[in-house]
């Protein structure tokens, strides 16, 4: 089954194959493109490569702006080539369900666009995204999704505080990523969780969906809020900041249930919001840090750049995740 990685612009829903993607960054400076294309917004310096950066939301026929601290850069592969989607945020992933639909030009009187189709409830996917970057048609899109959003001015002075913010992130991003022969690396998928980055290898995510009707349990354990139900299936539902006895949990949604699975157990943890998919190496350092819950440690596969790393394997084998929906 497809797994899609989802985002938005401009209020708008869309996805792209997670297969096709290599990591999601925070949005950096972009400096004048050297490509002779009205399509592309500029380029980046990924690792000591040019990278062009394609600002989604022209392409959806949306009025071009300048960057902001919130907004994400995906970067991904269309061939053999590697490009940087600029969107305003990520939402999570999900399996593909949906049956093919129309494209989104159907009905109109321009030429249909084979690598985009919108689901019935308004879900933009991208299929191809080589065609879509060097087909689509702004003023196709612009009508067929009924939506012209005002983008208010933005304050001088942020401004300059966002260019030296952008321009110190793209000087990280620019530096050459560590390599060496033999070290293997991981997929993972980031999510915050009371002011603090998580991570969980991407083969136990089958997806992520928002919080929907939770049914408390009672009997069981702080960390279980209860169970609900996703796609059909009655799943429980893990509150890690219990499970850690994170203390001083401060403000939070958990409006996100990342669903975990090994193809034996399947349950939901609760997140604040989704932070990216990124790869990281397999030989990261074990040993807790101050940023590492005590209550994390059974669970700990090692931290990165303060991200606390799960062991999906040690999570999903233990039996206390797991409770009877019949007692319900």
């Amino acid at each position: 089954m497809t797994t899609l990685l989802q985002f938005s612009v401009e209020g708008v829903s869309c996805a792209i194959t997670v297969g096709k993607t290599v990591f999601v960054e925070r949005m950096v400076r972009i400096t004048t493109k050297s490509e002779n294309s009205s399509r592309i917004a500029g380029e980046i310096n990924l690792h000591g490569r040019t990278v062009p950066v394609y600002q989604i939301r022209t392409l959806l026929g949306f009025p071009e702006r300048k960057p902001r601290l919130s907004d994400v850069l995906i970067v991904t592969k269309t061939g053999d080539d590697c490009v940087a989607l600029w969107v305003d945020e990520t939402s999570g992933i999900s399996p593909d369900t949906t049956p093919p639909l129309k494209d989104i030009s159907a009905g109109s009187d321009e030429p249909v666009l084979q690598s985009v189709t919108v689901t019935a409830e308004g879900l933009v996917i991208i299929w191809d995204l080589a065609g879509f970057l060097k087909n689509s048609n702004p003023e196709q899109f612009r009508s067929a999704l009924h939506t012209r959003r005002f983008i208010p001015s933005e304050d001088t002075g942020e401004v300059s505080r966002v260019t030296k913010i952008l321009a110190e992130r793209a000087q990280r991003l620019s530096q050459p990523a560590a390599r060496s022969r033999g070290i293997e690396q991981i997929e993972v998928l980031k999510f915050r969780l009371a002011y603090q980055q998580y991570a969980i290898g991407m083969k136990y995510v089958r997806e992520v969906v928002l919080t929907g009707g939770i049914t408390p349990v009672p009997g069981t354990p702080e960390y279980i809020s209860g169970i609900c139900a996703i796609r059909g299936e009655i799943i429980s539902l893990v509150d890690l900041r219990a499970l850690f006895s994170i203390s001083g949990r401060g403000l939070t949604d958990l409006n996100r249930v990342i669903v975990v699975t090994d193809g034996t157990m399947t349950f939901g943890i609760l997140a604040d919001y989704i932070t990216g998919i990124t790869m990281i190496s397999a030989s990261m350092p074990v040993a807790p840090t101050p940023v590492t819950p005590t209550g994390a440690i059974p669970y700990l596969l090692g931290v990165v750049d303060g991200i606390v790393v799960l062991d999906g394997t040690a999570l999903l084998s233990d039996p206390r995740m797991l409770i009877d929906e019949t007692s319900a």
